[in-house]
């Protein structure tokens, strides 16, 4: 069963003073932004994850899911949410779906696997990877060395299930070796107040959103990150020659097709589709000559600035990343 709502908060509160399944694992993946993330998260740098219709299709189908693996395996699922700290550090945390037993009466003596059980949509690839470092770490923390991941198919459309799959999972002490020391890392940023550098693209948004705001501060010396200046130059100036020529050859091939729709050629099919039917500004006008009901009030920004310049000012916000731009400057330094 999910945390109940009136443990919310106190389960949130937990969570944070630890390190979690799903941290390490994306830290140690590389998954959602990797390490940088889930310390400037755990640091209050950005915004808590917001709930997905994923992750309310997982919270409304667990118990559904548990009571599938029981008639499968004629196994008991207990303990469902049992939070859990690992005996000799409390700070390594996990929240576990369940635990397996042969009888729904039972102690933790008991236990013969962990239970952690996933849900994904109809032709979705599951990360079984960032799963199973999941699992691997929760092993750790409980110091059972079993534990079955149950993967259910649901198709979202009607909200039914189309297929479930078993994997049996025993300990990797090799793995979860790994799994400490990267959380023991991720601990000594958050205990120290740091951000790991950045070791996944996919923390690019996060840092922006870290960093959204300048501060006004004097220029900050990069000799540590000269190769990282010139290698982002050369891939810049890069990818605006690769995407001239892209352009460029779109261009030759559009004219090619010509009014047609498709061209064709031994190995290969080129199509242009027709245009995508939009209601521009001047179809917009002329629906609301006729239907005046429909328009609303919008502020006149051309008027706003003239009108009320200091007024305009006021309200502006700042919205969006900083940009960055790289210059050659001859060897001039800040």
């Amino acid at each position: 069963m999910p945390v109940h709502a009136d443990e919310h908060d106190e389960w949130l509160a937990w969570r944070k003073g630890g390190i979690t399944a799903t941290e390490v694992a994306d830290a140690w993946c590389g998954t959602y932004g990797g390490a940088y993330t889930v310390v400037a998260r755990k640091l209050g740098r950005i915004a808590p994850p917001q709930q997905t219709a994923a992750m309310d299709r997982g919270h409304r189908w667990q118990e559904t899911v548990a009571d599938a693996v029981h008639a499968l395996t004629g196994q008991y699922v207990v303990g469902e949410e049992t939070w859990c700290e690992h005996v000799d550090n409390a700070r390594h945390r996990a929240t576990v779906d369940g635990f397996l037993a042969p009888m729904a009466d039972c102690s933790i003596d008991d236990v013969t696997a962990i239970l952690e059980i996933k849900t994904t949509g109809v032709g979705v690839r599951h990360d079984l990877d960032r799963t199973e470092a999941q699992v691997q770490w929760q092993m750790h923390v409980t110091g059972i060395d079993r534990a079955v991941i149950a993967i259910a198919t649901i198709d979202d459309a009607d909200d039914t299930c189309t297929g479930l799959r078993l994997v049996r999972i025993d300990a990797n002490p090799g793995q979860q070796a790994q799994l400490v020391e990267e959380a023991d890392r991720l601990l000594a940023h958050i205990d120290a107040g740091t951000l790991p550098e950045p070791d996944q693209a996919s923390a690019l948004d996060v840092v922006k959103e870290v960093h959204a705001v300048a501060n006004g501060a004097d220029s900050v010396i990069l000799s540590d990150h000269a190769d990282v200046v010139a290698r982002l130059y050369d891939l810049k100036a890069t990818a605006k020659e690769v995407t001239d020529e892209q352009k460029l050859l779109e261009a030759i091939l559009r004219d090619a097709v010509g009014a047609a729709t498709t061209g064709v050629l031994d190995g290969w099919r080129v199509s242009v589709s027709q245009p995508a039917a939009t209601l521009t500004a001047d179809a917009e006008a002329a629906l609301l000559a006729e239907r005046p009901d429909l328009g609303k009030v919008v502020l006149d920004r051309d008027k706003a600035k003239a009108e009320a310049p200091e007024l305009y000012e006021s309200h502006r916000q700042a919205v969006g990343a900083r940009r960055l731009t790289i210059k050659r400057t001859e060897g001039v330094q800040p």
